[in-house]
């Protein structure tokens, strides 16, 4: 039976690849079902749940929540400048868990237990560390990984987090029973647990990849101001190769856009679009129905094109999405629903071909630094986004969006036109 089951689904060409993975690659798939479904149960309620404990008003519920996002990408900052120097010193390994536990784990044991806006700032805080571990993690799930499958393992990822979503209608139960305050706490302490058993179990299973066992031997000894000095090279080389220019532009427009997505479309669905606060659980549940649907009928073939053709039909399809509240306030559930199948087919354009871009152009040895820089840079341009959004939204509701829709545009026509293709990226490789 088992067999039988095993030969049914390799006859669809995603599943055989990741049905194939194995070592670091297999076991991060494997683990990413213990952040997703906590995440997932959360994702969709944490703003209204924020709202509720600190008790914010209309006046100033922009701003609150836009601070709150610009000390979460602050955090991140810092995070990305020490992110690639830690993870050289102590490995892959020990930095995915350490810091896992730490921006996971921990911060959403804080907000299970949060009594107002300081509890919420350090767990965002905390939260924002996550640079430094997801650092580690790609270098464990793609350093010992053939470059053919790369793609294909974040295709898996992705569709790991979209699948946990279906779980969601168990939070949306608990909030019509028990009401929001006490639902999410209940949610968000399972997550503490979920999430420390998941980074335990990837330590125990993952070993130290090749690179990451040389960079251990290379730093030991090499005080951390020394390590920092030689940034000054990373950062002259992320702007002298078209590669890693195009994706500093990339990663702002999609830090842009994630914070329009993650903090000010549920408040926009409630507040100008009418949507009952019960109701935002089924918003992850539809995006994730357009993406598996997506991913199972064409994932494989845009894997295919060429990353010019992918990154800028998705950027102008993120644009799309968010015109759609926009154009049909009057219809709430048909704005909300269009919103997400284009936000859903976008993701799938364009994340995983931005993290595989990385790892397939820039050279191993650089690559923990490089990854962090572009982030430090990102975010030093995106962290006052949060609060000036959130002005803005305290302005007018359709502001975040209208900028939103800007950025995504230009990025897109700058990524279209752009003679980083995959030929000249390899010719212009960090060396």
């Amino acid at each position: 039976m088992a067999n039988a089951v095993s030969r049914i689904l390799r006859k669809n060409a995603l599943i055989n690849q990741l049905m194939s993975l194995q070592g670091n690659a297999k076991w991060c798939v494997l683990c990413e079902p213990f952040w997703a479904i906590t995440n997932a149960l959360y994702v969709a309620y944490a703003v209204e749940y924020r709202k509720a404990v600190i008790g914010l008003d209309n006046a100033n519920l922009g701003t609150l929540l836009g601070t709150l996002v610009t000390i979460q990408l602050a955090a991140q900052f810092v995070s990305s400048f020490l992110g690639g120097i830690i993870t050289d010193k102590l490995g892959r390994r020990k930095t995915c868990y350490y810091f896992d536990l730490l921006s996971g784990a921990l911060s959403v044991l804080l907000l299970a237990c949060a009594q107002n806006f300081w509890w919420f700032a350090v767990s965002m805080a905390f939260s924002g560390c996550w640079q430094i571990n997801t650092n580690a993690w790609n270098g464990l799930l793609t350093e010992d990984c053939p470059p053919q499958k790369i793609p294909y393992a974040f295709s898996g990822i992705t569709m790991v987090q979209l699948a946990a979503t279906f779980l969601t209608p168990i939070s949306i139960v608990l909030v019509q029973k028990f009401d929001i305050i006490p639902a999410l706490r209940g949610v968000y302490l399972f997550a503490f647990l979920s999430q420390a058993f998941k980074s335990t179990l990837l330590f125990l299973k993952a070993k130290e990849t090749e690179q990451g066992k040389k960079r251990i031997a290379e730093t030991k000894g090499i005080p951390f101001y020394k390590m920092l000095s030689g940034y000054g090279r990373v950062f002259q080389l992320i702007f002298s190769t078209p590669v890693t220019r195009l994706l500093l532009v990339l990663v702002i427009t999609i830090g842009i856009n994630n914070i329009i997505i993650g903090t000010f479309f549920y408040d926009f669905a409630t507040e100008r679009l009418g949507l009952p606060t019960a109701s935002l659980g089924y918003i992850p549940m539809i995006r994730a129905a357009v993406c598996l649907v997506f991913m199972f009928t064409a994932q494989s073939k845009i894997n295919e094109k060429s990353h010019r053709t992918v990154l800028s039909v998705g950027l102008v399809i993120y644009a799309a999405a968010f015109a759609c509240p926009l154009l049909f306030q009057g219809l709430p559930w048909l704005g909300a629903v269009l919103y997400i199948v284009f936000e859903a087919v976008a993701n799938a354009f364009v994340i995983p071909r931005k993290e595989s871009l990385l790892f397939l152009y820039v050279d191993k040895k650089e690559r923990s630094r490089v990854y962090a820089m572009l982030h430090v840079i990102a975010l030093a341009i995106t962290s006052p986004f949060g609060t000036v959004m959130g002005a803005m939204s305290d302005r007018n509701r359709l502001y975040p969006f209208l900028f939103a829709i800007a950025v995504s545009l230009c990025c897109g026509a700058l990524v279209f036109f752009s003679k980083a293709e995959t030929k000249s990226a390899e010719r212009a490789k960090v060396q």
